[in-house]
């Protein structure tokens, strides 16, 4: 990874759809100073604890605004679904399997693509124009 991503890469945020959520990955990511853009579950509810810090919080601020999409707007949970079509243009372009066959060689392979990746998220991303 580090040829791809340096491991002094610093994170600021980590964006995840729900299926990813848990009350100990989003306390540890929050403790770690990372900003966990993970949904919660329609049922959460606030647990009052010291190891549910972050939880709490975002559980009190949907129920104060009436919506999770308050919750989408403000911490940038839009970008997930900007990133997933960007990865899907990816996938039809370069196909979902590695082509070599020797763990040396997918492992160059796959550096290769993600730097392709890397620069074809240099261009931007592209604008949609509606016809009809």
């Amino acid at each position: 990874m580090d040829l791809v991503m340096p491991a002094h890469t610093p994170i600021i945020r980590v964006i995840a759809d729900g299926a990813y959520y848990s009350i100990e990955l989003g306390e540890a990511l929050f403790t770690a100073g990372v900003l966990p853009v993970i949904p919660l579950p329609t049922h959460a509810v606030v647990h009052g604890q010291e190891n549910t810090t972050w939880h709490d919080q975002i559980v009190r601020y949907i129920k104060n605004k009436g919506n999770v999409y308050a919750f989408h707007k403000r911490y940038g949970y839009g970008a997930r679904s900007l990133a997933e079509a960007q990865i899907s243009r990816i996938k039809r372009r370069i196909d979902c399997a590695l082509l070599m066959q020797k763990t040396e060689s997918q492992q160059r392979e796959g550096i290769i693509i993600a730097n392709l990746i890397n620069l074809w998220n240099a261009f931007g991303r592209p604008v949609s124009v509606k016809n009809a």
